[in-house]
């Protein structure tokens, strides 16, 4: 149970990072754990991190120090927080678990539990009256009345808005920070630092006037470190409530700016929102009472729950149905499936404007954000950045992104799930896959080392010519080992010697070049450059002289 009375700002639900991911980890919990004690079972819960840990659907192989901590991250924040689960008095599956769980509209089912998440709650207790509000609602609500949000005005202002009756106030603080932004004399970077620094102290001024400027896990108690963590961690909290609020599909992200806007064809969805749903927390006269409303899978109505609103979204998109020949959820079936035709329609058209280098310059200047962290999700934007240049290069039977994209804006919502490749290219007679980190160092290793083995073996099944892609902005010296050795052993699980070749981002803009510069046109040009690198793999002396290898026979893969 988490203790608002030392909380100064919003909070947001933070783990898992991506809200997709709980659904497989739910789905281990109740399998191996349903009815049994989780509250103060520390062995359970060990058990349970070392499942999640072996699982194929999770990232990551270094098991955490303390397992029963890391379990508790992962279940007692986003699936207990959002409803998903109980834990008390044993784990069990609610109804909007259940829900989550059939795979249906999942969308549908995180924002109906994000818009019940509320400061406070039992879950989240205060002594004052200091919070008092729906965090997603009131954020869906000032995206839609200012025409969109940028990361950093979340954490400046948004944050803020711990009471409803805050709204007008922190709404004019947005609006005042756009028209400073458009006059300042400095750089943007110095303007937004200094911005931080002055609403950092804003809300800290109790804290820092009585002295109270330590920062837990640090000795530095000086104002300045007290200033950088907290911008920080607003930063990040900011972060995770664009990343959760994506996953309803009624934001994206507008092209160019990059802030976070109502997607247009959902604009009427969240007007039914904003007009239907109470903006008041509610108040619980005891848990039990709590749990029945959040648990529940069919409270807290959406456009889609009304059958007159339905049919009319549906006459939209050109379905003509009679009222009451269709049941509600046959109906909502029905809009799903139109909308998945829809967003295939739009990524058809994507990849007509992308083939040929149309967007060649376009695509490079992504890449260059992603480097500057510039873009919202810099690991979601490389990933989809990476698909529209493969798309780009043109040549390919098929180009498919796992990863999932809005039909309005053709921005990514959320990357690939675990158990599929980043990126799939078929070229008729042989294969790619493509796998893209923004990790580094040992982390890299411990997140891409088995993961990427795990898919090109799976891959391989399918096609046996097959290679692998791995890109990150720079290969750590561990994951670059560890694909030299692979590549040399006989692996039964991974079909035989990987094929697993690495670049850095850089490496791969300049691989994108040359193919521009060439004229490129003959998938096997990358074929042969691919099997060039695995055959210098299996004779050279070492990791080091293979990377070297790689980086010079790239210049003229092309040619």
């Amino acid at each position: 149970m988490a203790n608002l009375n030392k909380t100064r700002t919003a909070l947001a639900v933070t783990s898992p990072r991506t809200i997709e991911k709980i659904i497989p980890e739910i789905g281990l919990l109740i399998d191996r754990h349903a009815g049994q004690k989780w509250s103060g079972n520390s062995k359970l819960q060990s058990d349970y991190c070392k499942d999640l840990y072996a699982s194929e659907f999770y990232k990551g192989r270094k098991l955490p120090k303390d397992l029963a901590f890391a379990a508790r991250d992962r279940i007692t924040r986003a699936p207990k927080a959002l409803g998903f689960v109980d834990l008390t008095p044993i784990i069990s599956l609610t109804p909007a678990g259940e829900s989550l769980l059939s795979g249906k509209r999942v969308h549908e089912r995180i924002t109906k539990q994000l818009l019940k998440f509320q400061l406070p709650s039992p879950y989240h207790t205060s002594k004052t009256n200091a919070f008092f509000v729906r965090p997603y609602l009131e954020l869906l609500r000032l995206i839609k009345d200012l025409n969109g949000l940028s990361k950093t005005e979340m954490a400046l202002f948004f944050l803020q808005l711990t009471h409803i009756n805050k709204y007008e106030q922190v709404a004019d603080a947005v609006r005042a920070y756009r028209v400073k932004a458009q006059g300042k004399t400095i750089s943007h970077k110095i303007f937004v630092h200094a911005y931080f620094e002055e609403v950092v102290k804003e809300i800290y001024a109790a804290e820092i006037a009585g002295g109270k400027t330590k920062i837990r896990e640090s000795k530095d108690a000086s104002l300045k470190k007290f200033i950088t963590t907290k911008h920080r961690n607003m930063l990040d909290f900011a972060d995770a409530f664009q990343r959760y609020l994506r996953a309803t599909s009624l934001v994206t992200h507008a092209k160019g700016t990059y802030r976070l806007i109502i997607a247009p064809s959902k604009l009427d969805e969240v007007e039914f929102i904003l007009a239907n749903t109470e903006r008041e927390p509610v108040r619980f006269s005891n848990t039990k009472q709590f749990k029945a409303y959040l648990f529940s899978s069919t409270n807290l109505p959406l456009l889609v729950d009304d059958e007159a609103l339905l049919l009319a979204k549906l006459a939209q998109r050109g379905h003509s149905i009679r009222t009451g020949t269709m049941p509600l959820e046959a109906l909502k079936d029905l809009l799903e499936t139109t909308e998945s035709e829809l967003l295939e329609k739009r990524k058809e058209e994507v990849k007509s404007e992308l083939k040929d280098f149309q967007q060649f310059e376009a695509i490079l200047s992504v890449f260059d954000q992603i480097k500057k962290k510039e873009v919202p999700d810099p690991a979601l934007f490389l990933e989809w950045n990476v698909w529209r240049a493969l798309v780009m290069l043109n040549y390919a039977v098929a180009t498919k992104g796992n990863f999932v994209m809005d039909p309005d804006n053709a921005m990514p919502v959320y990357a690939a799930p675990g158990k599929l490749p980043d990126i799939e290219v078929d070229y008729g007679d042989f294969g790619m896959i493509v796998e893209v980190t923004m990790s580094s160092g040992q982390k890299q290793y411990d997140m891409e080392g088995e993961p990427v083995a795990r898919h090109f073996g799976r891959a391989r099944e399918a096609k046996e010519d097959m290679y692998c892609l791995f890109i990150a902005p720079s290969i750590s010296e561990g994951t670059l080992a560890h694909y030299f050795n692979l590549n040399k052993m006989n692996t039964r699980h991974y079909g035989g010697k990987t094929r697993i070749v690495p670049l850095t981002v850089a490496q791969f803009v300049d691989f994108l070049s040359l193919a521009r510069k060439h004229g490129f046109n003959d998938p096997h040009k990358v074929k042969h450059w691919l099997n060039g690198a695995c055959e210098f793999n299996q004779d050279c002396e070492d990791e080091v002289a293979w990377q070297k290898h790689i980086a010079s026979s790239m210049k003229t893969w092309a040619a």
